[in-house]
């Protein structure tokens, strides 16, 4: 292959494997990457699925088109666009801007699409131009997020496990559309109409949601569930359910137990917050990277950062 292994002071260790494994141009290599991933294909893969996340580093990568080849060059299919409650333009068939939300504002962790029936399998970020202070793309690998939970609240994934969760994400209100929050479209925006028998029908469509509660300010409840916020795939379990929902406001999401008895406890919360901070890694961004990971194993943030930070994403089935 045209790559060697670099060296992310932040990396991590999840038992014998550094996460996320770091590849940089071969000596003597055009840095094209592109051409490289077409050359060492099914070895980037294999690595990908053991490591669940790589950054390349060092390519010249110095557009969007060049980042439009080196996705393209895995051949996977492309995830198809589709509304969503966050701002994102589409530059070309596969290629978006990340959330276009104020980059002040955190993004927690969360799997890209989890609750949907076909979530996205892999996903890339390129960094266009990184943030001056901040801005990092926080990665946490999903399979020991869920070890350390048995861990350290036995007895909460013991009732999780029986009873599932019921996950509450609430839209904008009108008042909100369209501003520069993190979730800023309404139920009538995401779900592409203002009818409100077409909308449930189309959320259970599209998100398996259970039921859609409207409100007079223009929000609505998408409530999915009881689901079991634990998936396997491939022999790795993730933590699909957005526990902290994924912006910094609790009044937009929630998460109680399958069985209504109670809301996710505080305490488990509080847990979990630390969980996820001893374990991600945050990726400081450098201008041309480009970072793959695995949907199904990793779980994604953006740390709160400074303009201009531009990210552009490209998602694959």
């Amino acid at each position: 292959m045209g790559f060697v292994e670099g060296c992310l002071g932040e990396a991590k260790f999840i038992g014998d494997d550094i996460f996320p494994k770091t590849l940089l141009p071969a000596a003597g290599s055009d840095r094209d990457l592109a051409k490289s991933v077409v050359a060492g294909r099914e070895s980037l893969v294999a690595l990908l699925r053991r490591h669940r996340a790589l950054l390349f580093r060092g390519f010249d990568v110095v557009s969007a088109d060049d980042f439009e080849r080196a996705v393209e060059a895995f051949e996977w299919d492309a995830y198809p666009f589709s509304t969503s409650v966050t701002t994102r333009t589409k530059l070309s068939d596969r290629i978006y801007t990340a959330n276009e939300s104020s980059p002040e504002l955190l993004i927690n962790f969360h799997h890209e699409m989890p609750l949907r029936k076909e979530p996205p399998s892999n996903i890339f970020f390129y960094c266009s131009e990184p943030s001056p202070e901040g801005g990092e793309t926080s990665i946490v690998a999903s399979d020991v997020v869920v070890e350390k939970m048995e861990e350290r609240l036995p007895e909460v994934m013991d009732k999780v496990a029986d009873v599932g969760l019921i996950h509450i994400q609430v839209t904008c209100s009108d008042a909100d559309a369209d501003t520069n929050a993190i979730f800023n479209k309404t139920w009538k925006s995401f779900l592409g109409t203002d009818d409100k028998v077409e909308a449930e029908k189309r959320a259970r469509e599209r998100l398996n949601c259970s039921s859609i509660h409207f409100f007079s300010d223009g929000s609505a409840d998408l409530v999915v569930g009881p689901v079991n916020p634990v998936v396997e795939r491939e022999g790795r379990r993730a933590w699909v359910v957005p526990l902290l929902g994924y912006t910094d406001s609790i009044d937009m999401a929630g998460n109680e137990f399958g069985d209504g008895s109670a809301p996710f406890p505080q305490s488990a919360l509080h847990a979990y917050r630390e969980i996820l901070a001893e374990n991600c890694v945050d990726i400081k961004w450098q201008k041309g990277d480009v970072l793959l990971v695995d949907n199904f194993a990793v779980q994604h943030a953006r740390r709160p950062g400074k303009s201009p930070r531009r990210v552009l994403v490209s998602m694959c089935k």
